[in-house]
């Protein structure tokens, strides 16, 4: 019964953080934040619950600073949402990766697992609010089926991009962009 609370908490916090993304209002906090720092905070946290289900566990941030406009506690909601997607999937002995990095548009980050993956007609839909979760229920574990739209609107709300991909490690790879830190 405890799970089922937590899960049922978590579906009405996104489904309310969803529906405010709609509002003109949506409270956001953009500060210039260095991605590797939001990064190193998850991991402290999902380190310790991949270990619990046997899931390799990696972290790789690099040695520069990858500094962005953005709203670190947002960021942090996405990254949970995508890890907690991740390791629903997963099998014991596969990996997860967390990566931090800059590119010639920004920072980004990238959730990349070792799970079943998605078709490419999973990824044209994947921010879709319960297309995936309408695709694979009863199939492989879903979550509530608005994590992966709440992090899409959440990346348009702070001038950045989520996509969605295929993982060299073999399942699904999700990245999210950020715009650069300016002045």
């Amino acid at each position: 019964m405890l799970a089922e609370t937590h899960r049922l908490d978590a579906l009405i916090a996104d489904l309310l953080d969803l529906a405010r993304l709609g509002a003109v209002e949506f409270p956001l906090d953009i500060v210039v934040v260095d991605l590797r720092d939001v990064a190193d905070a998850a991991d402290d946290v999902w380190a310790d619950r991949c270990a619990a289900e046997d899931v390799h566990w990696e972290l790789r941030v690099p040695e520069q600073p990858v500094l962005v406009q953005c709203d670190p506690g947002r960021v942090r909601q996405m990254i949970d949402n995508l890890v907690a997607n991740a390791l629903r999937v997963t099998p014991a002995g596969e990996q997860i990766i967390l990566q931090a990095g800059l590119d010639a548009n920004g920072g980004y980050l990238e959730v990349r697992d070792g799970g079943p993956g998605l078709s490419d007609s999973d990824l044209e839909v994947a921010f879709e609010p319960a297309e995936l979760y309408s695709r694979y229920q009863g199939l492989r574990h879903v979550g509530t089926g608005v994590g992966l739209a709440l992090v899409g609107r959440l990346a348009g709300r702070l001038g950045g991009e989520a996509s969605a991909g295929h993982a060299p490690e073999g399942g699904a790879c999700f990245r999210v962009s950020f715009p650069p830190a300016t002045g």
